[in-house]
């Protein structure tokens, strides 16, 4: 016996394997079986259970209520207009007028008697109208007082200018502000290019 195991050991191994193979196979399937039958009476008894629990409903959560909202207040387009309009000023009173005082015009003293106190013409009279600011009428008033040459007016100092203008009456200041020196002194000379081009055309 032992000699025949020995010979055909392969065989006999084989052999152990296919069976023991077979006895799992057979275990695994029966094995199955019963955890399906299982599985299908807890499934039962599930359902009877669940049919026992009654159902527990959820919380019903109440909607926001919205905020309410102010009612418009509409303005009549008088009123608007009425409030957005820019108040005018009131006119300024007008302010009172100054009065005017009259005018009234200084009467020049009159001339002391007699001729002023200047030296003499010497030589026949000029033209003292081509002095500018000698018109006809001071030409004459002039001449009356003893005024007749360009050199003479030439040669006037400060206290001469102040004694003919004592006897010029209206016409006191001419001397000085229509410079009758200087143009004199041109004129004098003959130089009637340099008195044209300071004084103009003669």
């Amino acid at each position: 016996m032992i000699s025949l195991i020995s010979a055909n050991w392969l065989l006999f191994l084989i052999a152990l394997l296919i069976g023991v193979a077979t006895a799992f196979w057979a275990w695994a399937v029966s094995g199955r079986e019963g955890a399906m039958d299982n599985f299908d009476a807890n499934d039962g008894l599930l359902e009877k259970a669940g049919d026992a629990v009654t159902p527990v409903p959820e919380p019903v959560v109440p909607a926001p209520t919205p905020a309410p909202v102010a009612p418009k207040t509409v303005v009549p387009a008088a009123v608007a207009a009425a409030t957005t309009a820019k108040v005018a000023p009131a006119p300024a009173a007008p302010a009172p007028r100054a009065r005017k005082r009259p005018v009234v015009a200084e009467t020049p003293p009159p001339p002391p008697p007699g001729k002023p106190n200047i030296a003499a013409a010497k030589g026949d009279p000029d033209n003292l109208r081509l002095i500018k600011g000698v018109g006809p009428k001071l030409n004459t008033l002039l001449n009356n007082l003893g005024v007749t040459r360009y050199d003479q007016i030439a040669d006037w100092k400060e206290a001469e200018i102040e004694e003919v203008d004592k006897y010029l009456e209206s016409f006191s200041g001419r001397i000085t502000r229509d410079s009758w020196i200087d143009q004199a002194k041109y004129l004098a000379k003959d130089d009637i290019a340099g008195f044209e081009k300071k004084y103009g055309k003669l």
